[in-house]
């Protein structure tokens, strides 16, 4: 798979990663910054932004004219927020290129932030907050994120809080979008079938020229507020380190009347660019890697404990986060955990047969290659590895790097991980007392 990375004088990285095969093109803006880049204040504001730069820009005045307008070409945009990102991606057929560059474009450069829309908008904002609280399954992980990193900024929910939320202002986000939604700290990403000719005049034309934009006083007084106050400053993206010093087990229980209960265990894990990662993506397999892996067996299959058992690690820039999540028989929860605990303690002291190893190493890859068949899959791949890891690998060379795991391997970053100090247990359930699940947390 080939792709080509470029940085423009004015420092925006352009990743292209051409499909000639393919009829349709997609483009996507990928900015560096997501909720661990926001002040307390602004909790929230990355994920506002990305429903607000939908709501009319200068070209296209209202919510309306941007989906009406890509209705009409059949085409597909979305958004998404993540812990250290943003990003914004129109796909559609190739001829249609032009277009949808520039409108998204024009949604980066030319918000208009309507103070009407704004008011509108927190009331949806408000509704999504309330869905996810409502919704076990997605509220659990935020939980146990909260108590892995209770002082820090990776603890805080992507969506912020009602309280956060409803006092946004118009100022608030023009500060942030002149703080963070600089060039240097984006990536404009194309993928698919295109002219080449065609995207240089597009990104010459709305691009290459254009500069750092310019702060005002003010906002540069806040800019240098947030750099002092930050614990490290990643390109021109503002992030705190995370400082947790986990010691002790945590566990966090919340009460709801469900007729299902919801854990999640966690454990600190590697940062992008960790040479363990490899190792841990084949542990991840091993362990919750689909209806034939380690936890699905014993929580679902022999014991019907549980709906769904899943298992898997994600980086951030300084750290990461391993966790197994499960929607469980309410009255059985404690022998659920104890299985968990049981696997993970397993996979420590006795070495994974060949046989289960190299399943595991087929499973990924072949997982993978379905996936990245798909344009956008494929883009994320190099926007990730653009955004945050020390270089870029193609997929044959992270294959390769799976390839190279041995049993050894997995052990070693098993004792790594799942470390009883290192564990953090959330619940969601029927439960008013924690008393229960205190005597077993460790592994």
């Amino acid at each position: 798979m080939k792709y080509t990375k470029k940085v423009l004088s004015n420092g925006l990285t352009v990743i292209e990663v051409p499909s000639h095969d393919a009829n349709s093109v997609v483009v996507d803006f990928f900015v560096k910054t997501g909720s661990r880049s926001e002040t307390a204040k602004e909790n929230g504001i990355s994920h506002f932004l990305e429903h607000f730069l939908f709501k009319g820009t200068k070209k296209y005045p209202s919510a309306l004219a941007i989906s009406s307008l890509i209705d009409s070409i059949g085409g597909e945009m979305n958004a998404n927020t993540g812990k250290e990102h943003t990003q914004f991606y129109i796909k559609a057929a190739s001829n249609h290129l032009p277009l949808i560059f520039e409108v998204l474009t024009d949604m980066i450069q030319n918000p208009l932030l309507d103070a009407g829309e704004l008011e509108r908008e927190k009331g949806v904002i408000v509704e999504e907050i309330n869905m996810y609280k409502d919704t076990p399954m997605y509220e659990i992980d935020n939980i146990l994120e909260q108590i892995m990193w209770p002082k820090d900024v990776l603890g805080r929910d992507i969506a912020g809080t009602k309280e956060t939320v409803t006092k946004f202002t118009t100022a608030m986000f023009r500060d942030y979008i002149n703080c963070h939604y600089q060039t240097p700290n984006m990536i404009l990403g194309v993928s698919g079938k295109y002219s080449q000719a065609i995207l240089n005049k597009l990104i010459a034309k709305h691009w290459q020229f254009r500069g750092v934009i310019a702060r005002s006083a003010s906002d540069e007084a806040i800019y240098l507020q947030k750099k002092i106050a930050s614990a490290a400053l990643a390109m021109t993206g503002l992030w705190e380190k995370a400082k947790d010093k986990q010691s002790s087990p945590r566990l966090k229980l919340q009460f709801k009347q469900t007729e299902q209960a919801h854990l999640s265990i966690g454990f600190k894990g590697f940062a992008y660019g960790d040479k363990r990662n490899a190792a841990q993506s084949v542990l991840s397999a091993i362990l919750g890697g689909g209806m034939s892996s380690r936890l699905f067996i014993e929580v679902r299959e022999k014991r019907g404990l549980a709906y769904y058992v899943r298992a898997g690690g994600s980086s951030y820039q300084d750290t990461g986060v391993f966790n197994i999540g499960s929607g469980v028989q309410v009255g059985k929860i404690q022998e659920a955990i104890k299985v968990i605990g049981s696997e993970l303690n397993k996979i420590k002291t006795e070495l994974v047969g060949e046989k289960e190893l190299q399943k595991a190493k087929d499973y990924i890859k072949g997982k993978s290659t379905l996936a990245l068949e798909d344009n956008q899959v494929r883009l994320d791949w190099f926007l990730e590895a653009a955004a945050f890891k020390p270089k870029i690998t193609t997929p044959t060379q992270a294959f390769k790097k799976i390839d190279a795991v041995t049993a050894a391997d997995i052990q070693k970053v098993a004792r790594d991980l799942f470390q009883s100090k290192k564990m953090t247990l959330a619940i969601i359930g029927p439960y008013k007392s924690d008393k229960m699940f205190k005597n077993i947390l460790s592994v």
